[in-house]
């Protein structure tokens, strides 16, 4: 059984939407998805705002080639569980829709980290949100609609109630051309222009009992589900920090920030997470920055002062003091140091090559 299926989810859009004709590789290449088909690979989902911004240019994209801004709605699969792998497990055990709802609510970084779930109890219904994080692009309104029509579907299956609708549907988009379109999709009414997006549900029908729930199934799946989470938490931050700080180090002040953003969490979280793992951001950036000087001072092709400026440090001084810390040299001294020892390396070697072959003859 799987925990992580983003790819099941790229795969039922390229599935639905080839039938229809649409040239679905090409614009898979167009927003950068291509690679998704042969799976996720780290570094590249490990930047989650990215990830993001590239499905909603694929959403984007996608209703520029059909012309039809309802495109979200007509991407569906005849098993809605095949994105949740264990999870859907777990909503199937659950009593409830209610708390199939929040256990999806709980488990859902392990899915999709980039979609932020709510659950809010009101006086005659339930209120559930999934805020779609974006990096440096707005979310299109045709991935909230393949979403919403996600989620909905999704719901009916566990709870074997396929004329499950809800009592309201909110968008936080101004209205389009045809409302209408939205009440008949959905079978309630639509408000656009409202301050978040979310499906409001009677009392009645989410807390309706789920047909196949089973407590015991559901406490293994809890440990198991609990154990991927925990593991998820604990190994993956620091790495992914990592991976993300050589293209953002020159951003200075606000990099923690940026970092947080990227990986979709707070910075409060991302600091908590660190320490979890034995470490804290500004260490990991004094690694990288270390790391960064070592390379570069290797060689001539960059003067030191534009290295101190590449690296993120307010002035040259500022590196001068961290390459003592480093090296226990000046940058300048080190720099030339590598060069010589490189320079001198290169001598060896081509002597190297020449003076043992040569004394194994003799030998011989």
């Amino acid at each position: 059984m799987k925990y992580l299926s983003a790819t099941d989810v790229v795969q039922r859009i390229k599935a639905c939407l080839g039938a229809e004709g649409i040239d679905v590789d090409a614009l898979f290449a167009q927003a950068g998805l291509d690679w998704f088909e042969h799976g996720p690979q780290g570094q590249r989902a490990a930047d989650l705002l990215a990830l993001s911004d590239q499905f909603s240019r694929l959403w984007e994209a996608l209703v520029t080639a059909s012309g039809d801004p309802l495109i979200g709605f007509r991407v569906f699969a005849p098993d809605p569980l095949s994105w949740l792998g264990v999870l859907g497990h777990l909503m199937l055990a659950s009593p409830t829709l209610r708390q199939a709802a929040d256990n999806l609510t709980r488990y859902m970084p392990l899915v999709l980290p980039v979609v932020r779930p709510t659950i809010e109890p009101k006086a005659d219904r339930v209120r559930v949100g999934l805020n779609l994080v974006g990096g440096t692009r707005a979310v299109p309104q045709a991935r909230y609609d393949f979403t919403w029509n996600l989620l909905l579907e999704t719901m009916r299956f566990v709870g074997a109630r396929p004329d499950l609708k809800p009592v309201l549907v909110e968008y936080a988009y101004p209205a389009p051309a045809d409302v209408t379109s939205y009440a008949q999709k959905y079978g309630c009414p639509v408000r656009f222009g409202a301050p978040a997006n979310a499906l409001e549900f009677a009392n009645a029908d989410i807390t309706a009992p789920i047909p196949t729930a089973n407590p015991l199934a559901a406490e293994g799946l809890f440990r198991l589900l609990d154990e991927r989470l925990a593991q998820a938490e604990r190994t993956s931050v620091a790495a992914r920090v990592r991976e993300l700080l050589p293209a953002m180090i020159d951003q200075g002040g606000a990099l923690r920030d940026a970092v947080a953003r990227r990986l979709a969490i707070s910075e409060r979280t991302l600091q908590r997470r660190l320490a979890d793992e034995g470490t804290d951001f500004s260490t990991l950036v004094d690694e990288v920055r270390r790391t960064i000087a070592q390379q570069y001072l290797g060689s001539d092709r960059i003067s030191v002062k534009n290295l101190s400026y590449k690296l993120g440090f307010a002035d040259p001084s500022a590196f001068h003091r961290a390459c003592l810390r480093w090296f226990g040299k000046a940058p300048g001294e080190f720099q030339q140091d590598r060069l010589n020892a490189h320079g001198q390396s290169a001598v060896n070697g081509t002597t190297g090559a020449t003076g043992p072959a040569s004394g194994a003859r003799r030998s011989g």
